[in-house]
């Protein structure tokens, strides 16, 4: 018996050593960015220095796959340099980011389940957040069904619990973690994509958003949006527009929105430019408690829109307040095709109403005008080197929001990254 035990054993074990000579694959992310922080997320008062930090991700993942089964896990390390002591006995930046299994059950549908990243249409409601070194993932069970070759629809549910049991009431479990903006103790996400001749893209999302306030009641929170692209005489034309309803954490009625539009086009063959506006609704100094028209973009990669320097929706900042309007446009120059330098301006104003001056008038809805820059330089195959440059230029009812009332004039913030991403396949 015991011979038959290791005989099979051991054609297991060559079997699963055949299988990962054949499908097993590997990638790496390595990057270090150093940044000058002269007025990032909020205003720098005068007087204050600018701080110098560093930060860096080491990311690696391995992926197998065999005939119907995919297996796939990643961990990072992720830290501030000099964070920890130079003798370390525990590494509390080590975590495990993603960790799933897929199975294809025919060729139309497909399970996938475990920590996963979740990224949907531009990111805008839901995405992976890859510029923060920690990025983002989610506990989830996903099914995927491909309708055609164009189209496909996904459903996403996840299910949280803390590991905290001495907060519980014993006819409720209460869940604290908040995220997004909110405390979301389910997710349940309906996505529609198709993709059509001549570059044309649609989709269309459905998110409820199962909310628990501190004393265990929940709440669900629904969005619903729709995205399209469309290329007309070599002129991409871009539009979005999202509905929120239902009620947030702390039981306010929900009556929101975000709208976008946007086009981009060819000047020259090396010159590309795009401009757009998004509006994202928001409260009024005077909006009843009980309810909220501040549209929250949740689980949205927000770097990618409001200005690099994350003055909105970053954390916990501006969601649930005066809403945002913002108004950009984005040229980007080629060098050649390991090169290239990107810069966006930015004006911002608020959505709603923030409130009013001592004599009684309206405060401007004026927020700040910003200047991104970015040049990208591609060495080699896998690295990928950036040097960014972002300027802020306030106004005094961004002063008022960020409860500074005597800042610098100019806000920067100067950063400097390197991307190391390898891949391999070991066959």
């Amino acid at each position: 018996m015991c011979t038959h035990t290791i005989i099979a054993g051991l054609l297991f074990a060559s079997g699963l050593t055949y299988a990962q000579i054949d499908s097993l694959k590997m990638n790496m992310d390595l990057r270090t960015r150093g940044e000058l922080d002269n007025g990032v997320k909020t205003l720098i008062a005068k007087g204050k220095s600018a701080e110098t930090t560093v930060v860096s991700r080491t990311r690696f993942g391995i992926n197998y796959y065999y005939q119907k089964l995919e297996v796939y896990a990643s961990a990072q390390d992720v830290r501030t340099w000099g964070e920890t002591n130079s003798v370390v006995a525990k590494n509390q930046n080590f975590t495990l980011y993603e960790a799933w299994v897929k199975y294809a059950f025919s060729e139309k549908f497909a399970v996938k389940f475990g920590r996963q990243i979740l990224a949907y249409d531009n990111e805008r409601l839901i995405g992976a957040l890859d510029w923060a070194m920690p990025g983002r993932s989610f506990d989830a069970l996903k099914g995927i069904y491909t309708i055609n070759q164009n189209s496909k629809i996904e459903a996403v549910l996840t299910y949280n619990n803390d590991d905290n049991d001495t907060n519980d009431f014993p006819d409720k479990e209460v869940y604290s973690i908040a995220d997004g903006g909110e405390i979301t103790k389910s997710l349940q996400v309906i996505h529609y994509q198709f993709s059509g001749h001549h570059k044309f893209q649609f989709s269309a999302i459905a998110m409820n958003t199962v909310l628990q306030n501190p004393s265990g009641t929940h709440y669900d929170m629904i969005t619903v949006g729709v995205n399209s692209k469309k290329y007309l005489y070599g002129i991409g034309f871009f539009g979005a527009a999202h509905y929120q309803t239902g009620k947030n954490t702390e039981g306010q009625t929900k009556n929101a929105y975000q709208l976008s539009l946007n086009a981009d086009f060819t000047v020259l063959p090396a010159l590309h430019l795009a401009a757009g506006a998004e509006w994202l609704s928001g409260n009024n100094y005077n909006t009843e408690h009980r309810k909220n028209q501040s549209f929250s973009p949740l689980y949205g990669t927000n770097h990618l829109y409001n200005g690099l320097m994350d003055y909105f929706y970053s954390g916990t900042s501006h969601f649930n307040t005066y809403g945002l309007n913002d108004y950009y446009l984005t040229s980007t120059l080629t060098f050649n095709s390991n090169a290239d330098l990107k810069a966006t301006l930015h004006t911002f104003t608020t959505n709603g109403k923030a409130g009013y001056e001592k004599s009684g008038k309206d405060l401007s809805s004026y927020l700040g005008t910003e200047l991104d820059l970015i040049f990208t330089k591609k060495i080699g195959k896998n690295i990928t080197a950036n040097l960014g440059q972002s300027f802020m230029l306030a106004g005094s009812t961004m002063e008022i929001l960020k409860n500074n009332p005597d800042p610098k004039k100019l806000q920067t913030w100067t950063w400097l990254a390197f991307k190391i991403n390898p891949n391999f396949r070991l066959k």
